[in-house]
Parts: structure tokens; C-alpha cells; sequence
């Protein structure tokens, strides 16, 4: 029974410190090709997972500290600075096999860089990490939207799956270590 208690408090722990994620700031960058040297955003994943790791590891996730020193950096958009703005974003446009816009930014789940009335499909993104798309029959274009909340979860994937991944392996740690330990008495045969 009282294992049972001990793994329930520590699942809530980790599943409410996970929907409690603020969203302080995101990467922000734009580009309007596929074509090398051109893509930026698509392609410098090398300096977003750099941040997204000082701030972990040098900042201790301090959004405050990290933003005065990276306040200048066009990587970092501080969305605390804008009303509502409280999700990251990547908006995707894509016309006859090429990337036509790239766009990571904080965004406020409603207003896009498109005309959300022409795509109503994208009205309907949620904010854990969901991706629509949708095709534009006239414009021969497709248009997608990915939302998102907690910092800098627009970013390279496992720049975004860091601290979710160390939760979990941390949960599941303590729980080992409590199934193995809590007969301490007992011969475990394996």
C-alpha cells in the first residue's frame, strides 16, 4: 500500500511541474529559403541547443539572469515582454516543394503570420506541442503551425526533450531504487 502512495505523489510531482511550464522565451529567427546558407533558422541548430544548454546548466534555468546577458542575441525572443504571449511557435510555409518561410517565434495561439481565416484548420492548434498543417488549394502552398509551452520548446528537439527526458529518468530512478531497496531484508533473486 504504501508503495502504491509513494509512486502515485511522485508521478503528480513530476506530471504538474510539467503542465506548469511557463514559457519565459523562445528562439526566434526567420528565413525564406531551403537553399544553404539561406536557411538559418532551419538549419543553425548547433547555437539554439547551445543556449537552451547555458540556460540548464550555466543558468540553472533562471530566466531572468539568461535574458539580461542574451537580451541581444537574435536567437532569444523574450516573451514576457509581449501581452498574451505565452507559447512557443514554428510556422512553416511550403510551396512546390520548397520552403517559401521559417518561422520560430512566442506567439499568442491566435494570431499568425497568415490569414487564419483562409486556413480555419490551424485555428483548432493546441498548445502541447501540436502540429497542424494545412493545403491551400489556390495558392498551391501548405501551411503549417506548431505550438508549444515551456522555453525554448521551438527549438531543436533535443534542445526542447532535455529537461523532460532528466524528469523522467529521475522518477523512474527513484522508483527502481524504492522497488529494489524497500525489502532490504529480503534475498532478490534476479
Amino acid at each position: 500500500m504504501k508503495t502504491i502512495w509513494i509512486v502515485r505523489l511522485l508521478f503528480f510531482a513530476v506530471l504538474i511541474s510539467e503542465t506548469q511550464c511557463e514559457t519565459a522565451m523562445c528562439f526566434a529567427c526567420r528565413d525564406s529559403s531551403s537553399n544553404e546558407g539561406k536557411n538559418d533558422c532551419q538549419a543553425n541548430t548547433e547555437r539554439m541547443e547551445e543556449l537552451h544548454t547555458k540556460l540548464l546548466h550555466e543558468y540553472g534555468n533562471n530566466t531572468d539572469a539568461f535574458m539580461k546577458d542574451f537580451k541581444d542575441d537574435p536567437y532569444v525572443q523574450n516573451c514576457t515582454a509581449l501581452d498574451k504571449h505565452n507559447y512557443c511557435c514554428i510556422e512553416e510555409f511550403e510551396g512546390g516543394g520548397f520552403i517559401k518561410a521559417y518561422i520560430r517565434t512566442c506567439c499568442d495561439g491566435i494570431n499568425w503570420s497568415f490569414d487564419s481565416e483562409k486556413l480555419k484548420t490551424l485555428k483548432n492548434i493546441q498548445i502541447n506541442n501540436d502540429s497542424l498543417c494545412q493545403h491551400n488549394t489556390e495558392s498551391l502552398t501548405t501551411t503549417c503551425v506548431t505550438m508549444c509551452r515551456g522555453n525554448f520548446c521551438n527549438g531543436p528537439t533535443s534542445a526542447a526533450k532535455n529537461l523532460h527526458t532528466y524528469k523522467t529518468l529521475t522518477l523512474f530512478s527513484f522508483i527502481f531504487f524504492y522497488m529494489v531497496f524497500r525489502n532490504h531484508d529480503t534475498c532478490a533473486v534476479w
